[in-house]
């Protein structure tokens, strides 16, 4: 997962880092963090790729101006579609209103915080964000990236190598073995009809003897030799939630 922080100390933002990283280690959570000291470098790297944070993490103040610094950033994530958890940790409690339109997972008081509440909080978004990339599928090529939510993923096609997935009204295509997203997921609601196609049961329209309408139009054959593994799989058909 992708933990950000954003505080512009530079040197209590190192020490911030090593203790988020020794809390996930202590609680069995892969995590890449990333420090910012300034918003806008911040809200740039994300701007073309707002998925890709999973926990930011602010450090916010009012300044000479009036403005509340990294606050203005967390409503410029917002704006672009960044869902990460949010978490305020600020030395100014009136601050905390200020918060509410970004919609925060949890605002801390800096004067009286204690590092087991801290780490019960930030377990807890861990687990939520965990929880939350379970229902994403993320894939890439050398030009760009994509995550989707599985719910809206129609099916996954591979011609010639080339794996496709499309979801809603678009499609988008990388290199990953029809296999491998078999394995991944099958636990997860999806079903192998074909050579060529892995599709999302949760939007399965009709089933006839040698097809599969999709709630999207879309008509795929059942390969032969998939077609009793199919029809076993649909008998226990039942309501997934993806």
């Amino acid at each position: 997962m992708n933990i950000y922080i954003y505080n512009n100390n530079r040197k209590t933002s190192k020490a911030n880092k090593k203790t988020l990283e020794e809390l996930a280690s202590k609680h069995h959570y892969s995590t890449d963090i990333f420090e910012y000291d300034n918003k806008d470098e911040l809200v740039f790297d994300l701007s073309s790729h707002p998925e890709r944070a999973d926990v930011i993490i602010f450090r916010i103040s009012r300044c000479k101006d009036e403005q509340i610094a990294g606050l203005e950033a967390a409503k410029s994530l917002r704006k672009l579609g960044c869902h990460a958890l949010f978490i305020y940790v600020s030395a100014n409690k009136q601050l905390a209103a200020d918060t509410f339109p970004t919609f925060p997972f949890y605002y801390f008081y800096i004067k009286h915080l204690t590092l087991a509440e801290f780490e019960d909080v930030y377990i807890k978004a861990l687990s939520l964000a965990r929880k939350r990339r379970d229902k994403l599928f993320q894939c890439g090529n050398d030009m760009d990236e994509h995550v989707f939510p599985l719910s809206d993923i129609y099916y996954f096609e591979i011609f010639q190598r080339i794996t496709t997935v499309y979801h809603s009204n678009t499609s988008f295509s990388f290199y990953r073995s029809m296999a491998g997203l078999e394995k991944e997921l099958t636990p997860k609601g999806f079903l192998r009809i074909h050579r060529s196609f892995l599709i999302n049961m949760r939007h399965i329209d009709r089933v006839t003897d040698h097809t599969v309408k999709l709630t999207n139009g879309f008509e795929l054959p059942i390969g032969t030799t998939y077609l009793n593994q199919v029809r076993k799989k649909l008998s226990q058909l039942k309501t997934y939630s993806i």
